[in-house]
Parts: C-alpha cells; structure tokens; sequence
C-alpha cells in the first residue's frame, strides 16, 4: 500500500511540474481577469494597482493610477524609472516571498505581493501610490538610490498634494488581506488547469465508452472541488470594501471582528476537503457568511438558525447549503427596501435530514428574476454565481441520491422564498 500511495504522490508531483513548466502568470489568470482584480480591488481600497511578472515587467494596464504619477510616466526616461522602482519591489517579494512595503523614488508608498502557487513565484501585484506620514524609519526608501530628473514632490505639488494619505497600520492590513485573496485565487486557477489535464489525458488514453464512464466519475469530484472553491468575486471584493471604510471610520475593533471572521470563512470555503462534516460545523460557516452580510446590511438583514436536538451528531455533504443562503440574501433580503429575515432549520424528517432555508425577502420566481436580471448578465454579476452554485448542488444530490432529493423551492411575493434541502440521513460518502 505505501508503495501505491508513493505512486500516486509521485504522479501528482509530475503533474503539477508539467503544469508549472508550461504557463506564466498571464496563462494562470488571464490578462482581462488580472485587470478586473486590480480593478475591483482599486475601487474597493483607493489604492493604484499594476501586475508584473517573475521578471519585473508589467503585463496588466495601469488601474486607478494617480494624476500625479501618470504625468510623470509621460516622460520615456522618467517612466523607465518608476518601473524600475516597481521592478525592486517585485525582487524584493520575489526574493523574501513575502509583502515588501516600500517608498518609490517620489516618495509615495507603495507594496509589492508575491503571486507564489505551490511555491513557485509567478510574478507581484505592485500597489499604492499613497502618502502616508507615520511609516517607520526602517522601510525602504528609494529615493536614497534612485533619482528622478526634478524633485517632483515641489514642482508638481499641486497633483502631489491631492494624493490620498493612509495610516501605515491600515495600508499594511489591507495589503495583508488582498495579498490571502489573490494567493487563494491563485490556488483556485491552478487546481482548475490541474483538472483540465488531468481530464485531457484520460480522455486521450481511453476508448469511447470508458472515457464517457471515467468522465462521469471525474466530473462528480470536480463538482465537489469546484464547490469548495466558489467564492464569488464580487462579494469577496464587496467585503473587502466594507472593511476598508470600516477602518477609515473606527479604531480597530469591529474591523478585526470583520477580517477575522472573513479570513475564517475564506478559510473554510478554501481548503476544506471533506466529502461531509458535522451539522454544527457546517451552520457555523453559514452563521460567519450571514455575519459578514449584516455587516453590509446592518439592521435591513436578521437571521435565525435553529438546529434540533437530536441532529447535533449528523453528517451533511460539504457545501450544499451556502448558495441557497446567498440566494435568499442577494435576491430575497438585499432587493427589498426595508430588509428582511433569513432563517435555517436543520431537522429529521422521517429517514431525511431536512434543512430549510427561508426569507421573507419579494419572493421572485425563477421567471421574475431572469427578467429582472437579465440587463446584468452580459456583464456578469453575483447571481450568475450564485445561480451555478445552486445548479451544481441539485444536479450532486440528483445524481447521488435519486430525482426524490431534487431541490424543492417556492417563491411568493406575499411571503418570500422558501428551500428544501433534503439527504438521506444514512448515507454512504463513496457516492458523493
């Protein structure tokens, strides 16, 4: 048996180094993905934002850069410099594998976050461009080795002085936290080539009937996977936004609460890789997501999650419960003007574990929403997301369980939403 595992290690390994040895930053993501980050993050938290590779060398356009630093790169000569300067702060990351925060040669702070994926460098998200008064004496300052042709700071004061001024503390949390969201998102791309290979190959080395047959199984694991690691983009970068005024306005605590709790569910939703886990684990996860949503809602969201006595010990199939709560916030609570409530129940019904999920948001049917939604979706926006989730969900439950363990969802405007989760309560894992 060791030597099976060994093996399978072995294979793994190949693998993942024939992915590495294939693609650069711009294959992991894709340049018009990079530039949606930086752009969505770059509003969230006000800073400017450019991608370089393991070279130093930009390969996204300028996002959310300032007057005062566009008109400086006008200059050929100048330009070069500044991308020297975002060039050191990719080495330094490169080099430490860590956040370097640094002062480019105007004196404006700026910070370079590795992109490392398995522990391979793949290039830096270089962001900044802010003034900031209270750094400490240690962090680097290039202006000390690099020199521009004028000192910028007194012939351009005027643009210089409009620049955005951050606290040191607050700047560093904030490239702490996008730092975790772009490395997880790394992880996220990566398993998904590594799938797509994997899946190549197989369909390459088998015949007609077994390849239809392998891909059935390979496609119930890649569901589960795909589950694990959908995290919608816009509400991470909402949460991000939510945090990022919260500690322009507060002194700490309730932005600790909030990135600690986001860090747990990023956590969670992650790297988990159980084909179930207990009820109570599962209702914590969804409390932390309902949590972080009253957090954005304050007193237009209220929710409840009620877990009978007897059930405390069950085991329920990894995420099948988050997208119908995002349903119930994003379509139910979120439209309506004055708010709602969204309540949990997890109980026995007969041989069945029942979880219902409720609000008493407008309650618009499937046929509602697409009409009403249908101007976004060009676009994308968070139902796209929310809505696959969902598909995924009722076609695993299907699949494992028989057509009686479909969904059921209902809709009134008079009440809200209402869903039926339902699975066997003696269940065999192997089948999901």
């Amino acid at each position: 048996m060791d030597g099976f595992f060994d093996s399978k290690t072995k294979d793994l390994v190949q693998e993942e180094d024939s992915v590495f040895s294939n693609f650069d930053i711009n294959h992991l993501f894709g340049k018009e993905k990079l530039e949606d980050i930086q752009e969505k993050i770059a509003k969230a938290t006000g800073l400017a934002f450019v991608t370089v590779d393991y070279k130093g060398e930009p390969v996204t356009e300028l996002t959310s850069f300032t007057s005062f630093c566009r008109e400086i790169r006008q200059n050929e000569g100048e330009k070069r410099l500044c991308w020297s300067s975002d060039a050191f702060g990719a080495i330094q990351a490169a080099v430490t594998q860590k956040t370097s925060v640094y002062f480019c040669p105007c004196g404006l702070l700026e910070v370079a976050i590795p992109i490392i994926v398995r522990g391979h460098y793949l290039g830096g998200f270089i962001g900044g461009q802010i003034r900031c008064l209270d750094a400490p004496q240690n962090i680097c300052r290039l202006e000390t080795v690099m020199h521009h042709a004028e000192d910028y700071k007194v012939s351009k004061s005027d643009l210089f002085n409009e620049i955005l001024e951050m606290k040191y503390q607050q700047f560093v949390n904030i490239a702490d936290l996008i730092s975790m969201i772009i490395n997880q998102l790394g992880e996220k791309e990566l398993s998904g080539l590594m799938q797509k290979e994997s899946l190549n190959k197989e369909m390459d080395s088998l015949n007609e009937k077994k390849k239809r047959m392998e891909l059935e199984y390979s496609l119930k694991n890649a569901e589960l996977v795909a589950l694990q690691s959908q995290m919608n983009p816009s509400f991470l970068f909402r949460c991000l936004n939510s945090i990022s005024n919260l500690a322009v306005i507060e002194n700490a605590p309730k932005t600790n609460e909030m990135t600690t709790m986001f860090a747990e569910f990023l956590r969670y939703n992650l790297t988990n890789t159980k084909n179930s886990i207990s009820i109570p684990e599962e209702m914590e996860n969804i409390e932390r997501y309902l949590k972080i949503q009253k957090v954005r809602l304050g007193d237009r969201l209220n929710y409840s999650i009620i877990i009978a006595d007897n059930i405390h010990m069950q085991r329920i199939p990894c995420f099948i419960v988050l997208p119908f709560i995002e349903k119930a916030v994003f379509y139910g609570i979120n439209q309506k003007r004055e708010g709602g409530t969204v309540r949990v129940a997890v109980y026995y019904q007969d041989n069945d574990v029942v979880i219902c999920v409720e609000d008493n948001g407008l309650g618009l049917s499937e046929e509602k929403i697409s009409r009403k939604f249908k101007p976004y979706k060009e676009g994308g926006y968070e139902g796209d997301a929310i809505e696959t989730g969902i598909s995924n969900i009722r076609q695993r439950l299907v699949n494992s369980f028989g057509p009686k363990y479909d969904v059921v969802m209902e809709s009134s405007e008079a009440s809200g939403t209402k869903c039926l989760i339902k699975y066997p309560k003696n269940y065999d894992e192997k089948v999901l």
